[in-house]
């Protein structure tokens, strides 16, 4: 019974600084407290500096790598978040967005975007300004299908989405024709 209580004991000390330094690290570079929501929409509109730290996000959890340590932050119950580089000429292959690295084409440009799921219900359909990085951030709810539209002048581009559980967080594929 003492070893019991012991290895509990350990187990629970050991979990508890491992919480502490988890959130230590995060204070490190200003992002103690935050959810992964908060995260990324402060890397997108340029209130956190991404020096640092990187960013990988997933369907169900951010990863905020800082040096050799990955502290898993998580993503919202009920939204997806999708990151997508329209393009005409150049792009890269994406299936998990790295919210500090990549790159896309068409920097701070306008764009109507739309998502419109297969019930036929219009999901988003607004004029977005692409980020510094060339990237569009949605907020989708989960557990959809639908079609998003991406639409430029003359030039569109037009994908079949998933926001279920595993599915990709970067979508680098939609050309412009």
């Amino acid at each position: 019974m003492k070893k019991i209580i012991l290895i509990v004991t350990v187990l629970l000390v050991t979990l508890t600084l491992s919480a502490c330094s988890s959130n230590n690290d995060l204070a490190s570079v200003g992002l103690e407290g935050m959810s992964g929501k908060e995260i990324l929409m402060g890397v997108a509109d340029g209130s956190i500096e991404v020096e640092g730290f990187g960013l990988s996000v997933y369907d169900d959890e951010l990863v905020v790598i800082l040096d050799d340590t990955r502290i898993s932050v998580d993503m919202p119950e009920d939204e997806f978040y999708l990151s997508v580089a329209p393009f005409i000429d150049t792009t890269h292959e994406c299936a998990f967005h790295s919210a500090t690295g990549c790159r896309g084409e068409m920097k701070q440009e306008e764009f109507h975007v739309e998502f419109i799921d297969l019930d036929g219900n219009i999901i988003v359909s607004e004029s977005m300004m692409s980020m510094s990085n060339g990237f569009i951030d949605l907020w989708l709810p989960r557990d959809l299908e639908g079609t998003l539209t991406i639409t430029q002048g003359d030039l569109t581009a037009v994908k079949l989405i998933s926001t279920e559980a595993g599915e990709p967080t970067c979508e680098t594929t939609m050309q412009l024709t």
